[in-house]
């Protein structure tokens, strides 16, 4: 996010993948999900983890299939929830039969599609972001059953002021809605990170000419072209030809493309060669002695609730969470943007003012496979050392990367 940005923003539902059967789950940047058969109990943590995160990255290949309603997971239980509305295909029950011996894949059948939540959710955001502004109706999640929607509205807002006001957005979502009242909204977050040079990594930091910190880089990745180009969100910079700059106040590149419905954008990088195929992890002041202090990029996921999620930012440095929600969508300036939530268990900071752009990612074994682009912040926190003078979230929203590579026709620079 811009660190001085103005830009409100509000956020509701949303969320890529396949329209035929599962046939190679290790599409998607992973192995196959098919495995030496193990008890589960027998295994480390570590290797439950990434043995459900690959039964959990072959079922959200699926997303595009008519149907899906979202993709969950539990570390502890070793499984997999599948939500579908009506009859599952063939190939969700193919995975079942395919997973580890010890993680279980159930599928729930469900009143609504994920098509149908993020119709639903859009209807709802573009109607009070237009009557009310951006920060009218914070957020919209998916209940937990992908039953309806619940929304989440800002106390002092003139939109929480409206009478019978779960009837009146039912009514303009088509769907149930239950309420909730917040008291935040979300606002973009717009060598070492600060002085980069190419080969570009992801997480470094994007600056004025005098070095001002006010956003992040994100995945390289390489267009239907291509071309290589490195990814940040669109709200950090004016427009295409935008010069972009390092943490030194060097140049980085320019801005080829936008893409305002993601609130993303493309770099054509300076340098040669032009991009790293790494993300920077650890503190924001993380030298090479530390261990987290980078990782090469594997593949690509679309992420699922309940997974672990890093994001990596220039000003807050590299900041683990779990994905409470996908599929919501919330305003960026004037359109609806749909990603995901994620926040620690103990509340904490994940995600701070100049961290926009960066990349978030899970890293398995010792490899970092591209989730998303971190675009904006929550329930506000205090930052504790960060690189310059920031406002800390205990809550990050990102974009799905896959959904950033589809539109784009690009793919993972890996």
């Amino acid at each position: 996010m811009r660190r001085n940005s103005t830009l409100r923003r509000a956020i509701v539902v949303g969320a890529m993948a396949l329209t035929t059967a599962l046939a190679a789950p290790a599409a998607a940047g992973t192995s196959d999900v098919s495995q030496p058969e193990a008890n589960m109990a027998e295994q480390n943590p570590a290797d439950i983890r990434t043995a459900v995160d690959r039964a959990a990255d072959a079922a959200t290949m699926l997303a595009k299939v008519p149907g899906y309603a979202g993709v969950a997971v539990d570390y502890d239980a070793a499984s997999v929830v599948v939500s579908w509305k009506g009859e599952a295909p063939s190939a969700v029950s193919d995975l079942t039969e395919r997973v580890p011996d010890g993680v279980t894949v159930d599928v729930r059948q469900t009143a609504l599609s994920e098509a149908d939540l993020r119709a639903a959710s859009t209807r709802l955001m573009d109607s009070q972001r237009a009557l009310h502004g951006p920060d009218a109706v914070l957020a919209a999640l998916p209940e937990s059953d992908y039953a309806g929607l619940v929304a989440e509205v800002s106390h002092n807002s003139a939109v929480a002021r409206t009478p019978a006001l779960a009837q009146h957005l039912e009514r303009i979502a088509g769907v149930p809605v239950r309420l909730t009242i917040v008291g935040d909204q979300v606002e973009s977050t717009a060598g070492s990170r600060r002085d980069d040079e190419a080969p570009w990594h992801a997480g470094g930091a994007m600056a004025t000419k005098d070095g001002t910190d006010y956003c992040s880089t994100g995945f390289s990745v390489v267009t239907g072209a291509g071309h290589r180009r490195i990814v940040s969100a669109a709200h950090c910079n004016e427009g295409v030809g935008s010069l972009v700059r390092d943490g030194a106040g060097e140049r980085l590149g320019t801005v080829t493309n936008r893409a305002t419905g993601l609130d993303a954008q493309l770099i054509n990088p300076s340098g040669r060669p032009e991009t790293a195929r790494a993300v920077f992890g650890g503190p924001w002041n993380a030298t090479s002695v530390n261990p987290r202090y980078r990782f090469p990029v594997a593949g690509v996921q679309r992420p699922a609730a309940g997974q672990t999620i890093c994001s990596s930012g220039a000003v807050t440095g590299e900041h683990c969470a779990t994905i409470r929600a996908t599929d919501i969508a919330w305003s960026c300036g004037d359109t609806t943007c749909h990603g995901f939530r994620a926040s620690r268990d103990d509340g904490g900071v994940v995600v701070g003012g100049g961290d926009s752009g960066g990349p978030m990612y899970a890293v398995i074994d010792g490899k970092a496979y591209a989730r998303g682009m971190i675009d904006g912040g929550s329930n506000r926190r205090s930052c504790g050392e960060t690189s310059v003078s920031t406002q800390c979230f205990s809550y990050v929203y990102g974009i799905p990367m896959v959904d950033i590579l589809d539109h784009w026709d690009a793919r993972i620079d890996d």
